[in-house]
């Protein structure tokens, strides 16, 4: 059984280091540390997007490439090794993946588009404050509608222009999407 990537996920892997070694120096994500008025680095995400790397877990017929959840990981990992200052966790895995897992088809086809060009960046709004997340515990309630609640941490929920909340709706739990505009 062969555990390496394939020559395909080796180029990839290989485009990226050479992409983010050179677009996405530590003076790119110092910029980001030492300015607390800025979220994330515009530039990187503007040319990570025109990549394509957003959909790269993103079914073609949602306007990903459709490569699946490696080369999502090869990507991701080549962006921690660098630090790299863009939501692209939040939007292309936590996101994405709640959309793909538990999302409508009217829901999919008219999010996932979005997450892959770009125009959207997602987040998921889960915990409530520290601990661990209990079964039954969550306060945050949804009821005709609206959400009441907090969510506290939420990873790039400052810039987010959309996220999937995990909410009390009657005796149960459920994902809810939000619209943050």
């Amino acid at each position: 059984m062969n555990f390496d990537f394939s020559d395909d996920q080796k180029f990839l892997r290989d485009e990226a280091r050479k992409f983010l070694e050179a677009q996405c120096t530590s003076a790119h994500v110092r910029e980001v540390l030492d300015d607390d008025d800025k979220s994330h680095n515009e530039d990187v995400w503007k040319q990570i997007v025109e990549m394509g790397w957003l959909g790269a877990a993103i079914p073609e017929e949602y306007g990903g490439l459709g490569l699946g959840m490696l080369e999502l990981c090869v990507i991701a990992e080549e962006l921690g090794r660098v630090l790299a200052p863009v939501p692209f966790g939040s939007s292309a895995y936590f996101f994405a993946e709640a959309l793909k897992l538990a999302g409508s088809e009217e829901q999919k086809s008219t999010l996932l588009p979005k997450i892959a060009d770009g125009s959207l960046v997602g987040c998921i709004a889960i915990s409530e404050g520290p601990g661990e997340i209990k079964s039954g515990a969550i306060a945050t309630k949804l009821s005709s509608g609206k959400i009441s609640g907090k969510k506290i941490p939420v990873t790039d929920g400052d810039i987010a222009t959309h996220a999937v909340v995990l909410v009390k709706d009657g005796s149960g739990e459920s994902l809810a999407i939000v619209d943050l505009n």
